[in-house]
């Protein structure tokens, strides 16, 4: 049986949640983040499948879960290169919750997540656009879009989602990056020149990985790839697809489809 992961959104909730389920007699292990990741990450959770039902306990305590995904191992050095969190500067971020946590749609070894942002990330998004070559920016939502590694980032003015995570520890790695990022970007603002203009710099490749690559030419495209790239022209709509917005078998992609074209303006 695999080992689950139980995600919570603030430590208080954590706490309650440990409460309920030592009072339940369930078996688990706690995973606590480093101090220096105390502003975006919470202890989580590891239960087996046999412990996993005392998890209505838990809801019943009115912890707020954000999600409870398999258990997979960190990799040795998920946060090495993090090193300590920057000294002074003006902290435009805030803290980062974890609101929701799931499998990859598309590739379900993998986690994607949907988190809170305490401050108001709208101000940093033209100055990310200056400074972040390979990032799409739309000025309508704001939202910028960028990829950390395999890692595809959402930015709006109060929320985040990150797709493509590896576990847990590499999601609180990226949280951690991305508030390093924009912080830093944001310090320097003086020195840059603001990009107001829309610019797509996402790959249709990035698009058509998340399409369900049949071919099957519903949307009026001959290919799921030129579908992709005329969806980053604007010149088509992603209702369009129908094996995957019209009830058919691929309606799982569904999610992962929605949150892209959120991060793009489309």
């Amino acid at each position: 049986m695999a080992d689950q992961v139980v995600v919570f959104q603030h430590a208080e909730e954590f706490a309650r949640a440990e409460r309920a389920l030592v009072a339940a007699g369930a078996t688990m292990r706690v995973v606590q983040p480093p101090p220096e990741l105390a502003d975006v990450a919470v202890p989580y959770l590891v239960l087996s499948d046999q412990t996993l039902a005392a998890l209505h306990s838990v809801i019943q305590s009115g912890a707020l879960v954000a999600g409870h995904v398999w258990y997979r191992a960190p990799q040795p050095d998920a946060l090495a290169d993090l090193g300590p969190p920057p000294s002074g500067g003006e902290d435009l971020v805030g803290r980062i919750a974890i609101t929701f946590v799931a499998p990859c749609t598309a590739e379900e070894d993998h986690l994607r997540l949907t988190a809170h942002v305490e401050g108001d990330l709208a101000p940093a998004m033209p100055y990310l656009n200056a400074a972040l070559r390979g990032g799409t920016f739309s000025p309508q939502g704001p939202t910028f879009t960028f990829m950390d590694g395999p890692r595809l980032i959402n930015l709006f003015p109060h929320r985040l989602s990150v797709a493509r995570a590896r576990e847990m520890q590499d999601a609180w790695r990226t949280l951690a990056r991305i508030k390093r990022t924009v912080n830093d970007i944001w310090s320097r603002r003086g020195s840059l020149t603001p990009v107001y203009e829309r610019r797509v710099r996402l790959s249709a490749l990035e698009v058509f990985s998340r399409l369900p690559r049949t071919n099957c030419r519903q949307c009026g495209e001959a290919t799921c790839l030129a579908f992709a790239a005329r969806l980053l022209e604007g010149a088509q709509r992603l209702e369009r697809c129908r094996p995957v917005f019209g009830g058919g078998e691929f309606g799982h992609l569904r999610q992962a489809l929605l949150d892209l074209a959120a991060g793009l303006g489309l």
